[in-house]
Parts: structure tokens; sequence; C-alpha cells
């Protein structure tokens, strides 16, 4: 009975071990932050639709041509469709968006049926700058911007979050450490 010779396979693996652990990735980021638009980043438009609805309401029901019921259907439908659509893009606006900051990037997740993922190295970030409206401020939001040296994307607009002047701590933060720890060429 004929035996084919086998090949020592662990030998081999042994012998190879040293340079795939050289050439291994380094541990796994770990989430810093993670978040979304918060809806009230969204109140002052929400105030004026609703105060644009109930004028819009006021003034029909003035009409003089038009009975009660049929002047309540004239002012609701259009009030009606305009919410829902207001709702519609609101959810779109919420949850077609998803901010994360790990160890090392910055990911915008955008989009609920095709979804796109961007990511920033933060050691590219130049600049973090926090914006907050009127609304903003009186609901504890704000809009963190990154400025960065990424080609693709210049700058990055984590919108309507709460917390923004720790997020952009955490950011500025993590692109000090990195760029200490690293010859990055603008450093230079």
């Amino acid at each position: 009975m004929d035996q084919e010779p086998q090949v020592n396979e662990t030998r081999d693996e042994l012998r190879l071990a040293p340079s795939r652990a050289a050439a291994s990735p380094k541990a796994p980021e770990h989430d810093l932050w993670a978040g979304r638009t918060h809806w009230l980043h969204h109140a002052g438009g929400i105030g004026l639709w609703l105060a644009a609805a109930i004028l819009y309401a006021l003034l029909i029901t003035r009409i003089d041509a038009l009975s009660g019921a049929a002047a309540w259907y004239v002012a609701g439908i259009p009030i009606l469709l305009s919410a829902l659509f207001l709702g519609g893009w609101l959810l779109l606006r919420i949850y077609g968006s998803r901010y994360r900051v790990t160890d090392e990037r910055l990911f915008l997740d955008r989009g609920i049926l095709r979804l796109t993922i961007d990511q920033t190295e933060l050691i590219r970030v130049d600049d973090v700058r926090v914006h907050k409206t009127v609304v903003d401020r009186l609901f504890g939001l704000g809009s963190v911007e990154v400025l960065s040296t990424d080609a693709s994307h210049h700058s990055v607009t984590l919108c309507g979050i709460r917390g923004a002047d720790h997020v952009a701590e955490i950011i500025r933060t993590r692109m000090r450490t990195l760029r200490g720890k690293s010859l990055f060429i603008e450093n230079l």
C-alpha cells in the first residue's frame, strides 16, 4: 500500500509565525463616543411650521365663502400633508446619519436604504469648531465642525448633538495624542 508523503504544515506555519506577528494589525479601535442628531436641533423649524400652520388655519376659517366644515377641510388637508412631509424629513435627518468617534478615526454613517460610511483619520484633523444656535443653546445641543487635511472630506460636521463641547474635546485630545506618538508630516 503506497502512501503519499505528507507535508508538515505546522512546521511551515511556525516558521512563518514571527513574520505574521510583526505584520499583524494593532489592537482594535474602541468607541469613545457615538450619537446622532437630536430632534430638538430642529425645534426652531418645527416652531416656525407650527406658527405658519396656525396662521393659515385661522385665515382659511375666516373666509366668508367657506362654511365651517369646508373651511376646516381646506385648511386641514394642506396642514396634514405638510406635517407628514416635515415628519418624514425629520426622520430622514435624524435616523439617516450616525456619528462615531474611535481612538483613531471619526466615522460618519449616512443613509437608510443605501449606507455610506465616511472616515476621517483623527491624526489629519487640523481644527475643531463648535457652533451653537440660540435653539441649540436652549436645549444643550451644538454642532461640531471638524476641519482636516483629508483629501475627500476637508470639513465634516456633526449636527445637533448633545454635549458638543465634550465631543470636540475628545476629538482634539485624541488628535494631539496621535500626533505626539508618530512623526506626522505636518509636524515638520
